[in-house]
């Protein structure tokens, strides 16, 4: 699914024939033996009607098909046509909590100043919220950070939790924080301590900062100075 915002930017460089005067594009696919298939569209277009869609279209062949993935497969790159830098997140929510979810994102950014366009899994409700900033003007980098923390402490309110689909690595050790207690997170590190006693494996990820002493030293960057630097730490959320 694409809001307005991110489909201007891929219609002007993917041109997928998507609505330009739609407020979002749902793309949905399904797939089977033919009599399943036509019976499962009928039904998807009727609950697309019935839910207030202003169109529901079919693609005639399967050119049409690839060029409307197409699309969405270049939404990312698109977002050079708006702005010159983007802070993606990879936050998940009940589905039923995306309107709610959604309408939350919006408000920050009306409150922040920063535009923010919506490209997600409507269908297990990962979102992938993009904050449009410009890395040289001074503060924008930072500021994004505190965006992106707040999205993912709102994810997680919601009842979600901070990566649908492309895990904590470095930069959300601290956002784990919204999703597990102290407790929870010093029982899966003594089971990892039971395979890795030293710390040696891909040390410095996914656990808080304070929870890897004793790890071996992390050559990768130090995501935690620059979230300190941006103001984020703890269970702190921008306002």
């Amino acid at each position: 699914m694409m809001d307005k915002l991110s489909i201007q930017a891929i219609e002007a460089a993917s041109h997928a024939g998507y609505p330009l005067d739609a407020g979002a594009v749902l793309l949905l696919e399904v797939d089977g033996i033919p009599e399943l298939v036509d019976e499962l569209g009928e039904r998807m277009a009727k609950a697309c009607r019935e839910s207030g869609a202003s169109e529901v279209r079919v693609a005639k062949d399967e050119a049409e098909r690839q060029a409307l993935w197409k699309g969405r497969k270049g939404a990312f790159s698109a977002m050079g046509r708006l702005s010159p830098d983007f802070y993606v997140m990879d936050g998940v929510v009940p589905r039923t909590r995306l309107p709610e979810t959604l309408a939350k994102i919006d408000a920050i950014s009306a409150r922040t100043g920063f535009k923010i366009c919506n490209v997600f899994h409507a269908g297990d409700g990962n979102l992938h919220p993009l904050v449009l900033f410009d890395a040289f003007k001074p503060g924008q980098y930072e500021a994004v950070l505190r965006i992106g923390d707040e999205i993912l402490k709102l994810c997680a309110d919601a009842g979600g939790s901070v990566t649908g689909e492309h895990g904590i690595g470095l930069e959300k050790r601290e956002n784990i924080r919204y999703v597990f207690s102290d407790d929870d997170l010093e029982v899966m590190d003594r089971i990892r301590r039971v395979f890795d006693p030293h710390g040696l494996m891909n040390p410095g990820k996914v656990f808080p900062g304070e929870v890897l002493e004793g790890s071996a030293p992390s050559r990768a960057p130090d995501h935690a100075s620059r979230r300190a630097a941006a103001g984020i730490g703890g269970d702190d959320v921008w306002v």
